[in-house]
């Protein structure tokens, strides 16, 4: 472990220490003849000791005015689990109630009187992370722009506010999938392959992918070997993934099925969920759950601690420990 200071310049006040060399400050008894008296090795010993209190609570004392602390450090750890991306549509059509399964789903509900696909996905995405203690989780959203929350990281009350943060106010009307999935595959850049990578996709579709946004993203879930889970949360007149239709007619109503032939395409593994409700996206993540539980190594970043406390509070202790020798101290003779 790295120790520093944040003020050096203190380290002058270290001289101080000697001066319990120099002087003991202990009252001096008068008496006839010092050669009458015996050795007492015990009191020879116990002034010593006395002295090298005094000496160390004053280094205490210094290596707390001089804010003594230890360096952060990255430590290698290693867990079950995998380097997860949660990449959450944020656009309006997220701020619409489930197809099913839900209280209201009229479009025309007024905001705040029900519970939208958005926030019951932040909820249930906020549960599966904190089941994943040793996993590494990112956040990122996208509507008309991508928007980064959080890099990838195995602190779990920075995960759970990011979550959080991002349910308060309404989406936006546009929806850029293509960008905000090319933003967040870039999270894995520089980062050491140790164990699974996975994408978690939670969007209701609406969204198309041009030819050269399809062949960055196809480059880079292969560049960085990502697995990608496609958690579809269907609107209500939605004809889904899976529904028959040409190609034209589904550029027109459902743009999410030529996103979905695409994701199946891409060479890596892939899966998507349809959920129209919160029942179905809840089985879904349990699905993933089970699937990805394979080792994975980690640095984990421990941050500076400052110690100029603990410094202060064993200078303190030793004082009370001087303080009761002074206590103890013989003002006559009996």
């Amino acid at each position: 472990m790295n120790y520093g200071l944040a003020t050096p310049w203190a380290l002058a006040l270290l001289p101080l220490a000697l001066l319990p060399l120099l002087r003991h400050g202990q009252q001096t008894l008068g008496y006839s003849s010092l050669a009458m008296l015996p050795r007492d090795g015990l009191s020879d010993l116990v002034d010593g000791l006395v002295r090298v209190v005094a000496m160390a609570a004053v280094i205490a004392m210094v290596f707390g005015i001089g804010g003594l602390f230890r360096a952060a450090e990255s430590v290698e750890r290693i867990g079950q689990g995998a380097q997860t991306v949660m990449l959450l549509d944020s656009s309006g059509s997220m701020d619409t109630a489930y197809a099913t399964g839900t209280a209201n789903t009229s479009r025309a509900a007024v905001w705040g009187t029900y519970l939208s696909k958005g926030q019951v996905a932040r909820r249930m995405l906020a549960e599966y992370a904190a089941q994943r203690p040793q996993d590494m989780f990112a956040l990122f959203v996208f509507s008309g722009n991508p928007i980064p929350v959080l890099s990838l990281t195995e602190k779990q009350s920075a995960i759970q506010a990011a979550i959080a943060a991002g349910g308060i106010e309404r989406g936006l009307a546009s929806t850029d999938l293509g960008t905000g999935l090319i933003r967040s595959l870039e999270y894995f850049k520089d980062q050491p392959f140790t164990g699974s990578r996975v994408v978690m996709l939670v969007s209701d579709g609406a969204a198309s992918l041009t030819i050269p946004v399809q062949d960055e993203i196809r480059n880079l879930l292969r560049k960085y070997r990502v697995s990608l889970y496609w958690f579809y949360l269907r609107a209500q007149f939605s004809p889904g993934l899976d529904t028959k239709m040409s190609s034209d007619t589904a550029s027109q109503i459902a743009p999410e099925q030529l996103v979905h032939k695409f994701f199946a395409g891409t060479g890596v593994p892939y899966r998507a969920y349809s959920a129209e409700n919160p029942n179905a996206l809840r089985e879904a993540i349990a699905e993933v759950n089970k699937l990805q539980n394979l080792p994975i190594r980690y640095q984990d970043v421990i941050p500076r601690r400052d110690l100029s406390a603990r410094c202060f509070g064993v200078a303190l202790a030793l004082m009370a420990v001087l303080l009761a020798a002074k206590c103890t101290e013989l003002e006559r003779w009996h």
